[in-house]
Parts: C-alpha cells; structure tokens; sequence
C-alpha cells in the first residue's frame, strides 16, 4: 500500500489538492516558500515524479501535474501530525495572504469555498438571501463560480458551482495587518435569545486539531441557524480570540470599521471580564464572531449537499459582491 511519508512530498500532494487543476513546478516552488520549504524545481519535480509513481498524481505535460483521486483520498489521511495545529497553520498563511487595507478597504479576504451541485443554484440563493436580509449576523458578501472556472485558485468541477463567503477568521487578517495578533482559542455554538447572543453552550479548542474544529458544530443536528432568524432561538456556529488589554481601543476602532465594511455581527468584553460564559486570560479581553460560516450552517440545514473548506484562501474583496444591504453589529458585552 503506497503512502505519503515526506513532509515536502505530502506539502505538494496538499497544493494539488487545494488547486484541483495542473499545477507546473514553478507554482508549486511559490506555493512551498510560503510557508517555508525553499527546494529547487528540479527537486520538486522528483517529488513529483514519486507522486506519480505512487498513483497520486498524473502528469499532463507542459500543463504540469494533477491530482488523482487516490491522491486526493491520501491528502485526508496522511501526515497528520503535521495538521495537529491546523488552525495556527492556517491562520498564519492567511495572515500573510491577506492584504485587506480597512482604510482604503481593498486588497484580499479571506474565504471558505464551498462546492455545489449546480441545480441548486436558485436555492442556495434564496436561502441566502433570507438569512442576510433577515439579520444583520453575517457578512452578506459572496461569489459564485461555475463549471470550468476557477475560484479562489480552484477549478469548479462540471456539474458543479463554487461559493465564496467571507470566513469570521478574516478579522484576525485584518488585526495582523494593523499591528495586531490575535489568534482564535476556541470554536463552539452560541446559544441565541430573542435574536441575542446569550452564550456559548459547547466549546472546542483550536489548539492541537488536525482539521478546522468549526466544522464540528455547522448543518443539521447540530447548529439551528435557521431556526434564530425565524424564531428568536437558535445555536450559531462562532469562533472565540483574545486580544491584549492595552490595545483596546486600537481593536474597538478596527472593529468599527470591520463592522461598517463587511457587516456581521462581532462581539467584544471589558478585559479580564465574562463574554458568552468564557474568562478571558488575565490581561486580555474576548472578542467572538459570526461569519459566512453561519451561511453554509443555514444551507445544510435546509438539506444542500456540498463540500466545504472553511478558511480555505484569500480573494479580492472587490470581486465579492453584497447580496443585500451591509448592517453590521458591534456588541460590547
């Protein structure tokens, strides 16, 4: 049985995988000094001709390699201990990727991308637009892209369309590029009343995951999106950060404008004080979020199949487009 067991060889399988398209050696190369594996092309391309080897990738000429399914099927089983922090990991590639400028609101975002069966296309639409227009919770931002296309640096497969929304991990982006980190510590379900955030009922750390642990708590039988926009009532998948106490009004001020932007609702503690149930460390303050990822919530609540990566890449803000007008929230608990 054929497995991945080099670091560098399973890296470029990822890049294959998150491409889903030929990808040629020089690509690859950029791909990898990212996030920190600087090898020439010409030992790339050995690595890839093990891939092949191995049945995981295929060459397809001057176009470059793609990935085979038994390749795809190998990046979700493989190495995972080098996913453990995958959070982290993320995080700090995105926080590089992303280039959001809050003053001259331009530059990339940072996205999930979830894959859909074309024929829904009117559903998904609709149920977007219900939520967005019905709250002021998430970021009302998306793209859509079709068969043969490429989104986020993805190519739709046929039969299939694409969908961009903007990740609750944006804001630690924007926080980076401000002169700010922050880094999420948990993700869970907040409890909603009377259209109110009250608190997190379920919790799971970021720390030492192999995949995103969002997703733990996002579609049926789990998160009740829909059910706190009809009724008042309902669980909301949300992610939880802390910030350093004296920069407060430095994140207020960014929050602000984060709000005033791309909507959504954010919430924000006193430092060392209770947000939604959890304490903040000493010397630090507690900021959750909803993002898109309440959006793909709703869909799989109302029975859409996808596939979903959250925080999956970055994209230019420009190319997303506002399903409805952009109301944000800013709750100082």
């Amino acid at each position: 049985m054929e497995i991945v067991t080099d670091r560098t060889e399973y890296e470029i399988l990822s890049i294959l995988d998150r491409k889903n398209r030929a990808v040629n050696s020089a690509e690859i190369e950029k791909e990898l000094r990212k996030i920190g594996i600087d090898i020439s092309r010409r030992r790339i391309v050995q690595y890839l001709e093990i891939l092949d080897d191995k049945g995981f990738s295929e060459n397809l000429g001057r176009e470059g390699r793609r990935i085979t399914e038994a390749g795809r099927d190998e990046v979700g089983k493989s190495m995972v201990h080098t996913k453990s922090d995958y959070i982290l990991r993320v995080n700090a590639i995105l926080s590089t990727d992303m280039t959001f400028d809050i003053e001259r609101r331009k530059g990339k975002v940072a996205v999930n991308l979830s894959i859909i069966n074309e024929n829904k296309e009117r559903d998904v639409m609709k149920i977007l637009k219900d939520i967005c227009t019905s709250t002021n919770w998430a970021p009302p931002f998306i793209k859509i892209g079709y068969s043969g296309e490429t989104l986020c640096d993805y190519k739709i497969p046929e039969g299939k369309i694409g969908l961009a929304t903007i990740t609750s991990m944006a804001i630690d982006g924007i926080f980076v590029n401000s002169g700010i980190y922050t880094v999420p510590l948990y993700t869970g379900l907040i409890e909603f009343s009377d259209h109110k955030p009250i608190r997190f009922i379920n919790i799971v750390s970021t720390t030492g995951c192999s995949f995103d642990p969002l997703t733990i708590f996002m579609g049926r039988e789990r998160s009740t999106v829909c059910d706190a926009v009809r009724k008042g009532c309902g669980l909301m998948p949300a992610d939880y950060r802390e910030y350093p106490s004296m920069v407060r009004d430095k994140i207020i001020r960014i929050l602000e404008k984060i709000i005033e932007i791309f909507g959504g609702l954010i919430m924000i503690s006193e430092p060392e004080a209770f947000i939604l149930g959890v304490l903040p460390k000493i010397g630090y303050g507690g900021i959750s979020a909803l993002g898109g990822e309440i959006l793909i919530s709703a869909l799989n609540e109302k029975g859409i199949s996808m596939v979903t990566r959250t925080v999956y890449s970055t994209i230019d803000f420009k190319e997303l487009s506002p399903i409805c007008d952009v109301n944000g929230e800013l709750l100082e608990l």
